[in-house]
């Protein structure tokens, strides 16, 4: 398992691999850990030619961060799984960053054990969403006719959506931008958006972090499996 983190703070490096590395014990065959780290988005760019299977991100970098940051490693990485890490964050930050596409938002002032939780699921190809962040945050309906309610969601996600209406719901949830989910898919950008707005009208929201705290809340996400 190849990890990139870009972080400024050469203190955090070695604590970050060592918990890299035990939450890759935990996982079914146990793989090899190839942690590179780097000081910068600069920096990190120079790595193109390697395939990262994840890469964590601080918000707060020397010359490129926040979104900006986000998105230049998108172009550099495409298709990667990238994470935020950030010491601060506020709810619209993290918004922003969901919408992105960045598979989650991993808060420094977590534990051990809350980052280690947090990453297994990000390895895990989901996306991880600080449950304060959740549970504070509103999620802003429609409050169309055909809103599905929360406790019919799993059902509705299992059949009433179509095969391909679900795999796109789940690589979005996923963190992956459109572009990217087109391209795996094999399917226009236009067709994504198609089937999300679909989505996104049936489930009451307006958009993929809408989308997202919606599944979560109702405890649904094994319903894309």
């Amino acid at each position: 398992m190849r990890v990139l983190l870009v972080d400024d703070h050469e203190l955090v490096w070695n604590g970050t691999r060592r918990l890299i590395e035990e939450v890759a014990r935990g996982v079914e065959g146990s793989p090899a850990v190839a942690f590179t780290a780097v000081r910068d988005v600069e920096s990190a760019c120079r790595q193109v030619d390697a395939d990262f299977d994840l890469i964590l991100l601080d918000y707060h970098l020397p010359g490129v961060g926040g979104l900006q940051g986000l998105r230049r490693m998108q172009a550099a990485f495409d298709g990667a799984t990238i994470c935020m890490v950030s010491a601060e964050g506020g709810a619209e930050e993290i918004r922003a960053v969901l919408e992105a596409g960045a598979a989650g938002f991993l808060p420094k002032s977590y534990r051990e054990s809350e980052m280690a939780t947090a990453l297994r699921l990000v390895l895990q190809h989901k996306v991880y969403v600080p449950a304060e962040f959740l549970f504070a945050q509103e999620v802003v309906r429609a409050g169309v006719a055909d809103e599905v309610r929360s406790e019919d969601l799993p059902g509705f996600l299992r059949s009433d959506l179509s095969a391909r209406q679900r795999q796109v719901l789940a690589l979005a949830l996923q963190g992956l931008p459109n572009k990217t989910i087109a391209r795996r898919l094999q399917i226009a950008e236009g067709t994504v958006k198609l089937h999300l707005s679909m989505v996104y009208r049936a489930l009451g929201v307006s958009n993929r972090v809408g989308a997202l705290c919606r599944v979560l809340q109702a405890g649904a996400a094994g319903a894309l499996d």
